[in-house]
């Protein structure tokens, strides 16, 4: 194959001014990147001669579907294919397809044609002979949002095509698509293109326009395009509008919080320092960082960090629970009046906080009594406490050792939010602060792991009621009443991360 086909990313003159999606898009197989399964097929059935009259293109935006419709659309006319296959984009019917004014190259956006009056004339047309090329051909974009009676007209077309015939359907959402469309035609999944495949024709088109650029940053464009070639095109214009194309400005000028900061926030999290990875936060808002960003970027690191992990169950149900505890943050996010509040609580719970118990409670509902008759058959070590000596005060006193006793991140931290408050003949109430927390305990296999840990530390079985109650906030201590080497109260530390003051 000769060289130019690889490394000469547009064979054919282009305006100046034009956007470098347009300007770099692939002309031939060679420069299509990725989707090797469906070009080598496509070339193949081109060269044997033995190209099926209508094709199904699937996958995500900017993967290549409409780019590879007109490239088998040139393979099928081009007056000197290379090796039988290849377009040559030299010819009069290449550069006419290439300048999009080929005739017999008929382009339909499904989503503005998609009722059967299009269809309809459509097939009208499709008995006329070609004017220029040796076929006609037919490229559906978005095929999906036709109504269900131009569905029914193509189908008949699609069924007994003329010879002179070919369709191309292109869709991102090929579940919509009936049966019957899909049984009359080829179908090739075009797949999200890999980073490395994007970064390395990033690099190519940097170099070609004179660009000058950081190989970090276009790796940094090409996962943010999420496997979509057309938005990292776009990005990369983006970039080279603005000057260079550094790690900085990518990350400037997209909102981007930096590997640095991630790292940092992850390891207050490890530490159990709330403070810090809160006042972090603060630090990211103040550069006009977006917090839904923030969010997204937080939970794709902790991902990044499981998969490192998953050598270390310990670490894993760690950052497990963090997953856990900050998706439920970004959920509720749209519901806060206060954006960023979902996720001081989220890293305030994935550190353990525990605030001081209050000692007046009341209860305001009481949830059924679920009990599990059924427990695993775990061989626990003796306890230290006697089945005669427990008691509601017992448990109070060595209600810390139950929840280290939890092997479950999440469920350990859901557990801290409640307060066991009666025990009675093998049950034992406990009071929780917050529905959420209450919930995730509530379920059968949750309730099972919190049995195990009790029956770890006390040697002995129970059933657990879960109840919701209200708190009673006791009067502020002042500071000069207090103990010096006194440790800080949960509203002291919220006063000093938010700049709240007490007097």
């Amino acid at each position: 194959m000769k060289s130019w086909l690889v490394y000469n990313l547009s064979p054919f003159s282009i305006a100046p001014n034009m956007s470098l999606y347009l300007k770099y898009r692939p002309q031939n197989f060679a420069t299509l990147v990725s989707q090797d399964h469906a070009k080598i097929t496509i070339q193949n059935a081109l060269r044997n001669h033995s190209l099926a009259h209508a094709y199904l293109f699937c996958g995500p935006r900017g993967t290549g579907k409409t780019s590879l419709a007109r490239i088998l659309a040139k393979g099928l006319n081009c007056l000197n294919p290379i090796g039988g296959s290849e377009p040559c984009n030299q010819c009069n019917i290449c550069t006419s397809i290439n300048a999009g004014k080929l005739v017999d190259l008929i382009e339909i956006d499904a989503a503005s044609n998609r009722g059967i009056d299009e269809i309809r004339e459509l097939r009208e047309r499709i008995v006329f002979a070609p004017s220029q090329a040796k076929t006609k051909v037919y490229i559906i974009d978005e095929v999906h949002m036709l109504t269900k009676e131009a569905f029914n007209a193509l189908l008949k077309t699609l069924e007994e095509p003329p010879e002179h015939a070919y369709f191309v359907l292109a869709t991102t959402e090929a579940h919509k698509i009936p049966e019957t469309i899909v049984s009359r035609c080829q179908q090739f999944s075009l797949n999200r293109i890999g980073v490395q495949d994007i970064s390395r024709y990033l690099e190519k088109i940097a170099i070609n326009e004179g660009a000058i650029y950081q190989k970090e940053a276009l790796d940094l464009i090409a996962r943010l395009s999420g496997g979509a070639m057309r938005d990292a095109i776009g990005l990369l214009e983006q970039m080279m509008t603005s000057g260079e194309v550094t790690m900085e400005r990518v990350s400037e000028n997209l909102g981007l919080t930096g590997s640095e900061h991630l790292e940092k926030f992850f390891g207050h999290l490890m530490e159990r320092k709330p403070l810090k990875a809160v006042e972090l936060l603060n630090q990211v808002r103040a550069k006009g960082k977006n917090t839904t960003q923030f969010l997204r970027e937080v939970i794709a690191y902790f991902r990044e960090q499981m998969l490192i992990n998953l050598g270390n169950s310990e670490d894993t149900r760690l950052i497990l629970g963090f997953i856990d505890t900050f998706t439920e943050a970004g959920r509720q996010i749209d519901l806060s009046s206060i954006p960023e509040l979902p996720i001081e609580m989220a890293i305030i719970r994935s550190c353990g906080f525990q605030t001081e118990t209050p000692k007046a409670v009341e209860a305001t509902s009481v949830a059924p009594a679920k009990e599990v008759t059924k427990t695993s058959s775990v061989s626990f070590p003796s306890a230290s406490v006697s089945s005669e000596e427990v008691g509601l005060n017992q448990i109070k006193k060595d209600w810390q050792r139950v929840l280290e006793s939890i092997d479950t991140p999440f469920i350990r931290m859901s557990l801290q939010d409640g307060e066991p408050v009666s025990y009675d003949s093998g049950i034992l109430t406990i009071s929780f602060k917050s529905s959420t927390f209450m919930e995730k305990v509530n379920s059968a296999s949750n309730q099972a792991d919190v049995q195990r840990a009790f029956e770890k530390v006390f040697g002995k079985k129970l059933s657990l009621n879960l109840e919701l109650r209200k708190v009673k906030l006791s009067p502020l201590i002042k500071k000069s009443e207090e103990p010096e080497n006194a440790p800080p109260t949960a509203v002291e530390m919220a006063s000093e991360v938010f700049g709240i003051n007490q007097n």
